[in-house]
């Protein structure tokens, strides 16, 4: 019995060394590049897109972004973790000093999550200026397949 165990472990491991080396897991995505901006619908043709960091406070002011992906997958998951401004709470006036003073409330992060099919190897995240969104610093982190895409930074004003 004892030979048998010791003969079936010896076939074992040669065959286990001539086993191919498992192959490392494909890359879920490739990020080529990534823009914020705005997008201009002027032109009921055509939405064009124009790269910047300042974002015109208009309500129905559309922005967002296009990140360039290359991947075997037909949909991705994406995550945006938007960073809102600060909202600004004015002090009631009881003496000169006070007049003049803002404290900022708690920051707030909003979450969208989503499966997006690249068009042409591209994915977009479209937002628009609401009608009560305050001006102000934002930053935007795009997370594609649980990896960080793009991080930007820009201004509502």
């Amino acid at each position: 019995m004892f030979r048998v165990s010791v003969l079936l472990l010896s076939v074992f491991a040669a065959v286990s060394s001539f086993a191919a080396p498992s192959a490392p897991d494909p890359v879920p995505v490739e990020i080529i590049s990534a823009e914020f901006g705005v997008f201009d619908t002027s032109n009921p043709r055509e939405t064009l897109f124009e790269p910047t960091n300042v974002v015109p406070h208009r309500e129905g002011q559309r922005y967002g972004w296009i990140i360039e992906v290359r991947s075997a997958k037909r949909s991705l998951s994406v995550r945006e973790e938007y960073l809102l401004p600060n909202p600004v709470k004015e002090a009631k006036a009881v003496d000169p000093v006070s007049a003049n003073l803002a404290v900022p409330l708690q920051r707030h992060n909003q979450v969208s999550q989503r499966q997006l099919v690249p068009v042409d190897g591209k994915i977009y995240g479209e937002w628009a200026i609401g009608p009560s969104e305050p001006a102000g610093h934002r930053r935007l982190q795009i997370v594609i397949e649980d990896q960080v895409a793009a991080s930007f930074e820009y201004d509502v004003k």
